[in-house]
């Protein structure tokens, strides 16, 4: 934990001066990235100083295509104070690892991948902030396909320490992208990133950059001296004529020795790359064109016009055609011109070009002898004037003001500090979550920078954070919850915590952090919990449980229960059946258990009991029923006689124990003892029971 906010993970990444770890704000809840500078980087102050400058400059850009900077400070490691910087987490692949893994890409692909870059680099510039490291490496592109550019205003925390120039111990750039001001040690401006860019987009057609040797000063030589090979002549794939010309002359102007022969600005270069995108011919070509023409020899220009390629013979009566805006013919008249040229000087881009008028006069060695009077007349010159400009510089270098360290100091006493030092001031204020209200927060030019007197110096100071309410996410989906965060300037962070809710639905917003109403920075992120739906739990089974130890046991588990009486032998009150045991259920179902009410017995016999008997059995057995008597049954057994001689329930059957039992009572009918009145009877007359009579003869 760094800063007591800030939890560091994994390293991310690792450069010459810094490692960059993945880590999470502890306060906002949000993913970020935290660049360090290295332990041993650190223990030089100067290194320190400037990293932390350098961060709260770029903190001041606000652009959808730069890594944003969240905040920046110190950690104490082992007594020794390490500087870093808290960035936005990209999640995606640099440029440099998309031409490595996937190959160069197409002229109308990196025209259209170069135009985030350029809006990134015009939003910086008109901050008053240089990169000076514009290289593949610091351009990304995410997941979703955004471009971002890192590391604006920290040049000198490099990604490819093997490949820096250094002046005096201070980077200044790396060796591949680096313009020729910057090589001879001038001072950078807008133009420069341009320069860089261009480099960048040479090396993504081609996959190669334009310049490359044994050293990272072989390579500074040849950005100052050296013309770079036309980017078409690197590309394998085939490129029609237009095509050529059009990504020859962005990439070549972009790359142009001098600043003034650039685009000027990154604005300028990104309406060349819009063009270069649709097909069209692009402003850097028809500049070359006309560049190309105006060096042809003067006598031929004037005698015959270039028309599709073709020349028309001199003396013939033809019109000067004016400049087309079809891409084919322009492409065709350069390549003529690019022909014309070629033969006339060793270089396109050489910085004197040779005179190619083709002398005629048979007294050519005069006009030699003119001519090379002329160039000593002209090398003296240029040497004076160099002398003397050198000198200017110097003395110009000695009366320049430093601007001197503002951040957080008072407005007043800033501005009083720079006015006397005989600089100009001029006030802007701007919200800022970190610096109080009344503080600066920089200057424009940055702090560092050297101003001649007199200059003016924006100086930037807070109005305090620039705050917004929390609108209120409960309720609503995580959809509808980006949306009302947007209109309120903030952001739903990307991990939603899930959990179970009895009465909210699944998918619905539970609570949030901070709570409505609650004011926060613009930009922060939103943390919102999202509600999973009931909880499930499994029914256990309960099957010989008493029924209060069961609904006991469903109620800890967040469960209802309902009990439903059953016929049963078993005791009462035992659980027989669980409905939906062993299954899930969300919590707070009701649970139907099926409880025994001891309701039901097994019949005994009770035949040939008397009907007292019989009701004192039933009842020792917790019947509580009552016997119902049926019609008599004639016997001629005179024993059997009012005893029970049937039984409606047979025995070792069930009866519920409050049924009522029916029976028949035998009477005695000497009747029955005939058996020839059993005879006599009419046929479906009533039977009488056959009766065996005992044998009553005594024996004397």
């Amino acid at each position: 934990m760094i800063a007591d906010r800030y939890e560091l993970g994994e390293v991310i990444g690792t450069g010459g001066m810094s490692d960059v770890y993945a880590a999470t704000d502890t306060t906002l809840g949000r993913q970020v990235a935290v660049k360090m500078l290295k332990a041993d980087m650190a223990r030089d102050e100067n290194f320190r100083e400037r990293f932390r400058q350098e961060a709260k400059n770029s903190a001041r850009l606000n652009h959808p295509n730069i890594v944003a900077v969240y905040d920046t400070g110190s950690q104490n490691v082992d007594g020794l104070e390490i500087p870093f910087i808290v960035m936005e987490r990209v999640v995606g692949r640099n440029l440099r690892d998309i031409v490595r893994a996937d190959g160069p890409l197409s002229p109308t692909e990196a025209a259209s991948f170069l135009q985030p870059v350029t809006r990134a680099l015009q939003s910086s510039h008109d901050a008053g902030i240089i990169h000076r490291d514009i290289k593949p490496a610091n351009i990304m592109v995410t997941n979703t396909g955004e471009v971002k550019v890192m590391d604006f205003g920290i040049a000198r925390a490099l990604d490819d320490a093997t490949s820096a120039m250094t002046q005096t111990s201070a980077v200044i750039g790396t060796a591949q992208y680096l313009s020729p001001e910057q090589a001879r040690g001038k001072a950078a401006d807008a133009r420069s990133d341009v320069y860089a860019l261009g480099c960048v987009m040479y090396e993504a057609v081609t996959g190669q950059p334009p310049f490359e040797g044994e050293s990272p000063f072989a390579v500074a030589y040849q950005h100052v001296q050296e013309d770079p090979v036309p980017p078409s002549e690197r590309i394998e794939a085939q490129l029609n004529p237009n095509e050529a010309v059009n990504i020859d002359s962005v990439i070549l102007t972009a790359m142009a020795k001098h600043p003034a022969d650039r685009y000027q600005s990154a604005d300028e270069m990104r309406a060349d790359l819009e063009r270069l995108e649709r097909g069209s011919v692009t402003e850097a070509a028809r500049n070359h064109l006309a560049a190309a023409e105006s060096d042809m020899d003067p006598d031929e220009s004037a005698d015959r016009t270039v028309v599709g390629g073709e020349p028309v013979p001199a003396g013939e009566s033809v019109r000067v055609q004016p400049a087309r805006s079809d891409s084919r013919h322009d492409a065709v008249r350069y390549n003529n011109a690019r022909g014309a040229e070629a033969e006339a000087q060793p270089s396109r881009y050489a910085d004197h070009r040779r005179a190619n008028e083709k002398t005629k006069s048979p007294s050519w060695l005069k006009w030699l002898a003119g001519i090379l009077g002329l160039a000593l007349l002209a090398a003296t010159g240029w040497l004076a004037y160099t002398y003397f400009s050198q000198e200017e510089e110097t003395v110009a270098q000695q009366q320049m003001i430093v601007v001197p360290e503002v951040v957080n100091r008072p407005r007043q006493e800033v501005i009083g500090e720079l006015e006397g030092l005989g600089l100009r001031t001029v006030v802007s204020e701007e919200p800022n979550p970190d610096i109080p209200r009344g503080s600066v927060i920089g200057t424009n030019p940055a702090v560092g920078s050297e101003l001649p007197a007199g200059s003016l110096v924006t100086v930037i100071v807070s109005s305090g954070r620039e705050l917004t309410d929390v609108p209120d996410l409960t309720n609503l989906n995580p959809q509808e919850a980006v949306e009302a965060l947007e209109q309120a300037g903030l952001e739903l962070n990307e991990e939603i915590r899930r959990e179970p809710s009895d009465t909210i639905a699944d998918g619905i917003i539970i609570s949030q952090q901070p709570a409505p109403g609650s004011q926060l920075s613009k930009g922060s992120k939103v943390i919102v919990t999202v509600s999973s739906g009931r909880e499930k739990v499994e029914v256990p089974s309960l099957v010989g449980l008493n029924v209060n130890q069961a609904t006991a046991t469903l109620s800890q588990l967040n469960l209802r229960a309902t009990v439903t009486r059953v016929d049963s032998e078993r005791p009462d009150g035992e659980v027989l059946a669980v409905a939906g045991a062993n299954t899930e259920v969300d919590k707070g179902t009701t649970v139907e258990l099926r409880v025994s009410n001891n309701m039901l017995m097994t019949m005994p016999q009770i035949t040939r009991m008397t009907p007292t008997e019989a009701d004192q059995a039933l009842r020792e057995l917790g019947w509580t029923g009552r016997l119902v008597a049926g019609p008599t049954v004639p016997t001629g057994a005179a024993i059997d006689a009012g005893l029970i001689g049937h039984q409606e329930i047979a025995a070792g059957d069930t009866l519920r124990k409050d049924q009522a039992v029916n029976y028949n009572v035998w009477q005695f009918d000497p009747a029955v003892l005939n058996p020839l009145n059993n005879q006599s009877n009419a046929a479906g007359d009533r039977m009488q029971p056959n009766i065996s009579l005992p044998d009553l003869r005594l024996n004397f």
